[in-house]
């Protein structure tokens, strides 16, 4: 494994001193002024593992590995991303170099612009405690408290996370408020469970089948599940128990002996109560990501206007002046805001001199 480290960190090294080439050749017309804003509008998002053409199955599970190594990987990413002025700036601080090496070469698939003039800030942090690469060392739990959902959704909320926690995958409808639960077995493999338990469903006999629109709450995968159990583990004062804990989740078998500890402790019920509270959060984010989707949705829909002649304004097609791209609501969430600037961007795509008085400096 050292030779094939040393290997690994060569080939970084090499990606670091041969940058790749600019996404576009010259500016147009219309972007007159900064060469770093048109690098901001004209480059295309793409992978880390695209943009360097490492392929992230390269990178070794960390259990491979010895504290040297993941560290001599960590450094050689950093060189990398430094040559190409790319920024990781939410890295939680004292988060331990094995998990770093974690979130590295777990996120090597997302998406970045190579931006050599500007430069870029990579964030990894999903704002979910459920889902964030940071785990426990990040403070995005107190973030995902603000995120706020319908309050005809809240009542839901407690019996969707103990389906889940069962290994039931929920189906919600929206309108009706109506739940179909089914085994999360018999959706992956109907006729195994057929012949395991006798039960089983078509197509047309599932409820949600039938509906216009649902959402989806699956049961945790085991990495979320591992998160939450270690989470938990961190914030038991009792040092000889959490040390007891640790060490069932660091060797073999870790949820059996975790739940073995657990259930045979006087911090059952803590667990119990501390594990609904994080799948209740996990389907509030679940809940609020569906609402806003449908909400950019609805958007894209009515953010079009058309000509007098009644044909629709292409806004691709729409130019955009520098000063638009130095400008704060520029491509902001707000889909109003957007739609105003692009009204104003067309009515002066001829215009020589582009003045907007909603203008504010990034």
């Amino acid at each position: 494994m050292h030779n094939y480290i040393k290997q690994l960190t060569k080939d970084l090294e090499e990606v670091a001193k041969n940058l790749p080439a600019a996404s576009f050749l010259e500016i147009p017309p219309h972007y007159t002024g900064s060469a770093a804003d048109a690098e901001l509008a004209l480059t295309p998002y793409k992978t880390i593992e695209e943009l360097t053409g490492i392929n992230q199955k390269v990178f070794p599970e960390i259990t491979q590995l010895e504290d040297k190594l993941w560290e001599q990987v960590n450094k050689a990413i950093f060189k990398v991303f430094e040559s190409l002025n790319i920024e990781l700036v939410d890295v939680p601080v004292g988060i331990s170099p094995e998990c770093l090496y974690e979130v590295l070469t777990t996120n090597w698939q997302h998406p970045v612009q190579y931006l050599p003039l500007s430069g870029m800030d990579l964030e990894l942090c999903t704002g979910d405690p459920m889902t964030c690469p940071y785990g426990e060392y990040c403070d995005c739990s107190e973030e995902f408290n603000e995120f706020e959902i319908p309050v005809h959704f809240e009542k839901l909320i407690p019996d969707i996370a103990r389906s889940i926690d069962a290994g039931e995958i929920c189906y919600l409808n929206p309108e009706t408020l109506e739940i179909e639960e089914i085994p999360k077995a018999l959706i992956d493999d109907p006729y195994e469970f057929k012949m395991m338990t006798g039960y089983g469903l078509k197509n047309e006999e599932m409820k949600h089948q039938q509906w216009d629109e649902y959402y989806v709450f699956e049961p945790l995968e085991s990495h979320e599940s591992f998160k939450v159990m270690e989470s938990f583990a961190e914030n038991i004062n009792d040092e000889k128990f959490r040390d007891q804990l640790y060490y069932a989740l660091n060797h073999r078998r870790p949820f059996a002996n975790f739940k073995l500890k657990i259930d045979n402790s006087q911090y059952r019920q803590n667990w119990f109560d501390y594990k609904q509270k994080r799948l209740e959060d996990h389907v509030k984010q679940i809940i609020w990501s569906e609402v806003n989707r449908i909400s950019d949705d609805y958007s894209e829909k009515i953010n079009v206007f058309y000509n007098d002649d009644g044909t629709k304004v292409d806004p691709e097609s729409v130019p955009v002046p520098n000063l638009c791209v130095k400008c704060k609501k520029y491509l902001a969430d707000n889909w109003e805001e957007n739609l105003l600037c692009l009204m104003n961007r067309y009515d002066q795509r001829n215009d020589e001199d582009f003045k907007c008085g909603m203008f504010e400096n990034i």
